[in-house]
This record gives C-alpha cells, structure tokens and sequence, in this order.
C-alpha cells in the first residue's frame, strides 16, 4: 500500500518524480505563521482609562487597543490577586480560582509553564521546523544535482 499525497496539504506537490516539496510556498507559510506568531508575543500599549469630557457630553468609552490579548498582555492585565479582589470570603475563593486559571492558561511571566505560553512556544518550534524543511530539501536538491554532474562527466 503506497502513501497517498493529501491534495490539501500546502506546500507539498506531486510532480512526475514523486513528490516534493514546494520551497516558495513552505516560505510563504513559514513568513505567514511568523506574522501572527507576531501578534501573540508584541505587547499593545496600555489602553486609555479615563477620558475628559466637557459637562453635559456623552463620555466616551473605553476601547481596547488593536491586537489586544498578546500573551504580554494577558501577563499584565489578568494576574489579579486579592489586592484587587477584597478579602471577604467569598472574593478570597474568587481570587484563588482567578491565579489557579491564569498560572494554568496563561503561565507566569518568563515561563513556558502555560498552555498559551506553550501554544506561543509551540508556534515558533513550527516556523523553525518549516524554515528547516525548506533549506534541506534545497540542499538535497543542489547535492542531487551534483551527483547526477558528476555521473554524467
């Protein structure tokens, strides 16, 4: 039972040798995954909170920043603590739901420990991998070619 190429899988191409892969499009990915991937990890500048308004104007409300939710972001906006919580009972259980999810999703700053530190980690791995994939299937290209140079001479 021979391997079948899925027809869907960018990058990878059939050619009447068998298949290949297709460097310019592995770039292209590559590039396109390093864009978001660049999202994720840029920090927005803070928001504005607090606006002046002349008497009797309707206030203006506060928006987030474009590209808001990078995990520098979530670092610095959801680790809450009781400090900003209270210390009444039911606020104290609240707050330790709060930094068991954000130690859990988010991971303390400078970790991996995460699961979106981890996604973010994992994102990069894949553009190397895929950066990887194309300069050695270049150097097998240029190495085949070489053997069959010398073959011929």
């Amino acid at each position: 039972m021979a391997l079948e190429l899925d027809s869907d899988w960018p990058g990878l191409e059939e050619g009447k040798d068998g298949n290949y892969t297709n460097r310019t499009e592995v770039k292209r990915i590559a590039d396109e995954l390093n864009e978001l991937l660049k999202k994720l990890k840029t920090p927005t500048t803070p928001p504005v909170t607090q606006f002046l308004t002349a008497p009797g104007a309707k206030a203006q409300e506060p928006q987030l920043p474009a590209n808001a939710g990078s995990l520098p972001d979530l670092q610095r906006y959801c680790a809450l603590s009781q400090n900003q919580m209270g210390e009444w009972p039911t606020a104290m259980q609240f707050a330790m739901a709060i930094n068991s999810a954000y130690s859990q999703l988010i991971g303390e700053r400078g970790s991996s420990g995460g699961l979106y530190a981890s996604m973010v980690q994992r994102a990069e791995s894949t553009t190397e991998a895929l950066l990887d994939i194309a300069k050695a299937s270049q150097g097998a290209e240029q190495a085949t070619e070489e053997a069959a140079a010398r073959q011929e001479t």
